[in-house]
């Protein structure tokens, strides 16, 4: 059970035309989300990335702070709570 300063959120992106190399979609996604919460010093505000069927889409568990700064992201499209 994650505690209580985590939320879910559902990240929405924007669908990758290039790059992909045989990797799923959802594996560039996941690294470039890893690699933007590292470049911030944020390790510590995501919890988890949860498995989901969604095209686009991943479920996070974080906290408010991080979901805020996600949006700073241009691939990001929408940050949605729950």
């Amino acid at each position: 059970m994650a505690p209580a300063i985590f939320k879910p959120y559902k990240v929405q992106f924007s669908r990758i035309t290039s790059g992909l190399r045989g990797r799923s979609e959802r594996d560039l996604h996941v690294d470039r989300l890893k690699r933007f919460v590292s470049e911030q010093g944020m390790a510590g505000e995501l919890h988890s990335i949860l498995p989901s069927g969604a095209f686009g889409i991943l479920e996070i568990l974080c906290t408010e702070r991080l979901a805020r700064r996600l949006s700073d992201l241009s691939e990001v499209e929408v940050v949605l709570e729950g």
